[in-house]
């Protein structure tokens, strides 16, 4: 039986180690805290998330022919995301990202996603040659693909109408998504700090960064700003929201599940005011959530 794919999600899929510590730490602390292990990756967490909203994502990926890739094929497989078009490198070590978070925040990250740059522009034959070669639904991009492949997502005449669902990684790698930003096709989801640095200017609201970033000519911008006010800004409207207030106990992962929850909405027909609010009272939620066996 063919899959009824509503979406498809390209970037990275690997481990998060993530510590956690309810102080604010200095450079050379070591205290108690909380770690664990989770499958990570911004495409392997929109998948996640989206498929948990009821939406079947297919995710095109890379891993190693590891025990950490096999558990990961695994993860995608009982939650119901499409891999089969995930590329396996016999003899590589799947990837990882390492992050430190305190009460303020995230601390420090590392995201080695060597074999995810490796790999170049054989993570999009499924899209070009293979399976989704007639795919014409959104395309989920995550910028820690290299800027080789991501031009070719931007600038091949195979997706110049493409419903593109742009995901920055990190601060440091939003800038790879600027070229992007005249696609009227495309819809990016950003904190304001990444607003800044796409945009390269120094907006005070979420509001200002959404306006000016939707000039540019993309379809839709979605901007938050912690627990300020948070802007989406499409062609037609500007809608403003502030989230919930709550105890915040995590924060990586966030960005992804306001996206996906967005998403979500808007593929089950909803207008951009309600997938808005889901995605703020989701992020919310998600960000409150008590963490188990925490050691003060």
């Amino acid at each position: 039986m063919k899959e009824n794919i509503q979406i498809v999600c390209i970037g990275s899929i690997l481990w998060d180690i993530i510590g956690r510590s309810s102080k604010e730490l200095t450079r050379t602390d070591d205290i108690e805290g909380l770690i664990e292990r989770v499958p990570g990756g911004v495409a392997m967490n929109l998948a996640t998330r989206l498929r948990g909203h009821g939406i079947i994502p297919a995710i095109l990926s890379t891993l190693g022919d590891d025990l950490a890739g096999k558990e990961l094929i695994k993860v995608c497989e009982q939650a119901g995301i499409i891999c089969k078009s995930i590329v396996i490198k016999p003899g590589s070590k799947t990837d990882y990202y390492m992050a430190i978070e305190d009460k303020t925040g995230v601390a420090l990250a590392v995201a080695d996603t060597s074999l995810l740059r490796s790999a170049k522009d054989t993570v999009l034959e499924p899209l070009l040659l293979g399976d989704y070669k007639e795919w014409e639904g959104p395309i989920a991009v995550d910028s820690n693909l290299s800027p080789e492949v991501l031009k070719i997502l931007r600038y091949s005449e195979r997706f110049k109408k493409s419903d593109f669902r742009l995901a920055p990684a990190s601060p440091s790698k939003v800038t790879r998504l600027k070229m992007f930003l005249d696609h009227p096709g495309a819809n990016i989801y950003l904190n304001l700090q990444e607003a800044n640095s796409i945009s390269e200017m120094e907006f005070s609201s979420s509001k200002k960064a959404a306006a000016s970033l939707i000039s540019n000519g993309l379809n839709t911008v979605l901007i938050t700003d912690g627990p300020n006010t948070a802007c989406l800004a499409s062609k037609s409207e500007i809608i403003e929201l502030r989230p919930p207030t709550v105890k915040v106990q995590k924060l990586t992962g966030a960005g992804d599940v306001l996206m996906a929850s967005h998403i979500a909405k808007i593929l089950k027909g909803e207008n951009n005011y309600q997938a808005f609010k889901f995605a703020i009272e989701q992020t919310s939620k998600f960000i409150s959530e008590d963490l188990t066996n925490e050691i003060n």
